[in-house]
């Protein structure tokens, strides 16, 4: 049974925003549940982590309702990218392969046949960067000019295993385009901006 709306909201609320949120819940309930996922993509990919979950406490049944309608949002993208990205049934089919290297570490970045839209898959696996310490993180990092420009995506790394990872990315890609992975460190108070040092070339 599914839950009824009146129990995700304040009393209070507004009732231009209350229309606003019943419309969005009664569509979360008529898409129905997101399809099982296939057996070939339910286990992690080898060497792939886990990844790393941060939860965030609720203040009322209002922030309780909008974190479920981002959730299923974050749900639907992270499977739809998952299925995109695998290399199997899904038809990544690869056009071009780069290589990095670091001072103790190495990855390659695999990039798939454009989707006819303009955006292309990437499959990026590494090994040898260090796990990293508080709240910094990786950043694969198209570049410009031989200036890192556009992001890709970010991970962290766990431990020695080979980390495989993969995106989606809308920038445009040529036989002549080139990637680093950056070290970026968070700055409360401050736009993400993509200024760190260089590891893997």
């Amino acid at each position: 049974m599914n839950p009824g709306f009146y129990e995700f909201i304040d009393e209070g609320l507004d009732p231009v925003e209350q229309e606003r949120l019943r419309k969005v819940h009664e569509l979360l309930i008529a898409a129905g549940p997101p399809p099982e996922l296939p057996s070939a993509l339910a286990r992690l990919m080898p060497g792939a982590t886990d990844a790393e979950v941060i939860r965030f406490p609720l203040r009322s049944r209002k922030a309780g309702f909008a974190a479920l309608v981002l959730a299923a949002t974050i749900a639907v993208a992270a499977v739809g990218g998952y299925l995109l990205g695998n290399n199997g049934q899904s038809g990544f089919k690869t056009v071009r392969v780069v290589s990095m290297q670091g001072r103790n570490s190495f990855a390659s970045v695999r990039v798939g046949q454009n989707d006819g839209n303009g955006n292309w898959p990437l499959e990026m696996s590494v090994k040898g960067l260090p796990k990293l310490t508080g709240k910094q993180y990786y950043e694969l990092m198209l570049t410009q000019n031989g200036k890192p420009s556009y992001p890709c995506g970010s991970f962290v790394m766990h431990g020695d295993a080979t980390t495989t990872l993969y995106w989606t990315v809308p920038y445009k890609i040529t036989t002549g385009s080139k990637w680093v992975v950056m070290v970026l460190t968070p700055r409360p108070g401050h736009r993400r901006t993509f200024t760190g040092p260089v590891v893997l070339t």
